[in-house]
């Protein structure tokens, strides 16, 4: 049939499947329109739809990686803490000295020199110095000068240009007996303006030369510890440091996608796994359904975090074992849930024409009775979101979940909490983190349910 021009009058492929789309976009246009007429389904969205930008964003952003610092260990919140690094080097040159590599330990074992004007070069320290706020360079020296004359010393100084200028040099206390335990320290913190780049392995050096003083005799020398001490102004950390010296905000960031992910990857194998479960179980009834409704009575019957713990503790600890342990206690609840709405379901019409037009039982349960439970569904996956990251960092908690050096939100409170008040950042900051996401998805899970309930939609 043609219209004018010779256009045909027959509905197209894209005007049909407007046509049958224009009622399922109506309803979602008014349950969008009851979503935002409620206030706390829309905090609860907003929460949600952050969490969600920090799990793909989260680690990018991260100001630091999340590593062990022992030098920086409960920096409160908004300061710099002054870091201590103490380092031996790594390369020696010159004439006359021996067993230089002893020098790095005081353990009794000397680095020896026989000659006055013995002079030693020792380079490659590696400080590993972030930031040019440097309070304080020394040289930290044990000589022993029993082993000849007693009038044996040494002359120190340093460089900042790799030899080109040196310091002027400092001469160590006589020694006229070895007492281990005193270490004297030369202070170089005024020989320069010192900079991240003048204590960089490729410019700083160490010159050490063997003198006497002729009247109380000259023999040889030896050195039992030789190292350098540079303080400085640590790395700018806005919520503090954890109780092993990792940065808690880049804590909080690295910790987003793990829980989006937990909490996600439980949710969605749970829902499967129950979802068709009990849609068999409502839908066959009889031995099936006995069957798989006492199995799931036996998991309902022990409470949830016992049994997550018991799972947990028999895999082993890590995050994928938490996972494991929480999709073992949140199937039943779907099972159950389910059960219920196939059990009415099944009773409709279109049920029986499905039989009658020779579709297969598990087609009718997989295309029809499925499909037609899951508001109930959405609404409990989306609450139990939430309640999954919770449980899990429970266990976290406990010592069954993450393992240390993990940003996993529920390590950290674990580990911050034996040192509360004290260190009350890591253990407050981390646990407002945990109490946002199960609000947020609180709050849209009741949203949710408040739109798929047909009293609200007359």
């Amino acid at each position: 049939m043609a219209g004018p021009r010779g256009r045909s009058t027959r509905p197209s492929v894209f005007d049909a499947l407007g046509a049958e789309l224009q009622p399922r976009l109506k309803e979602w246009r008014y349950s969008l329109h009851l979503l935002r007429n409620s206030l706390l389904a829309m905090v609860g969205l907003i929460i949600v739809l952050v969490f969600v930008v920090l799990a793909i964003v989260g680690p990018s952003i991260a100001p630091y990686s999340y590593t062990y610092n022992s030098q920086e260990k409960n920096a409160p919140p908004m300061t710099r803490p002054l870091v201590t690094r103490d380092d031996a080097g790594l390369d020696f040159s010159g004439t006359g000295w021996n067993n230089t590599q002893w020098m790095a330990v005081n353990d009794g074992l000397y680095a020896r020199s026989e000659s006055v004007g013995d002079r030693l070069i020792v380079r490659r320290f590696d400080f590993e110095v972030y930031t040019d706020f440097i309070a304080y360079v020394a040289v930290r020296v044990q000589e022993n000068s029993t082993l000849g004359a007693p009038g044996s010393y040494l002359a120190i100084s340093v460089s900042w240009d790799n030899g080109t200028t040196w310091s002027d040099p400092q001469d160590t206390i006589l020694r006229y007996s070895d007492v281990d335990d005193y270490i004297q320290e030369l202070d170089f913190s005024s020989a320069t303006s010192w900079t991240k780049a003048k204590l960089s392995e490729g410019n700083f050096a160490l010159r050490v030369v063997h003198e006497a003083d002729p009247t109380f005799g000259v023999g040889p020398i030896g050195v039992d510890l030789l190292r350098v001490v540079v303080r400085f102004q640590g790395i700018y950390h806005a919520l503090g440091t954890t109780v092993d010296g990792e940065d808690v905000l880049s804590g909080l960031l690295m910790g987003a996608p793990i829980s989006m992910r937990i909490g996600i990857i439980v949710v969605v194998i749970a829902t499967l796994i129950g979802s068709l479960l009990g849609a068999m179980s409502g839908y066959f009834g009889g031995a099936v359904d006995e069957l798989i409704m006492r199995i799931t009575d036996i998991f309902l019957s022990i409470p949830g975090l016992i049994l997550a713990m018991a799972v947990a503790a028999a895999l082993g600890r890590n995050l994928d074992n938490v996972m494991y342990a929480l999709i073992v206690v949140w199937w039943p609840a779907y099972t159950r849930l389910v059960r219920g709405q196939a059990l009415s379901v099944r009773e409709n019409t279109y049920i029986e024409a499905a039989r009658a037009s020779g579709a297969s039982e598990m087609r009718v349960v997989t295309r029809h009775i499925l499909p037609n439970t899951l508001s109930p569904i959405l609404v409990q996956a989306s609450l139990d979101i939430g309640s999954v990251v919770l449980v899990a960092a429970g266990l976290s908690f406990l010592g069954l979940g993450a393992q240390p050096g993990t940003p996993e939100w529920g390590l950290m409170v674990s580990r911050g909490f034996n040192f509360f008040p004290q260190n009350w950042w890591q253990v407050t900051f981390s646990g407002l983190t945990i109490f946002f996401f199960v609000l947020g998805f609180n709050l849209l899970g009741d949203g949710v349910r408040d739109i798929t309930d047909p009293r609200l939609r007359r």
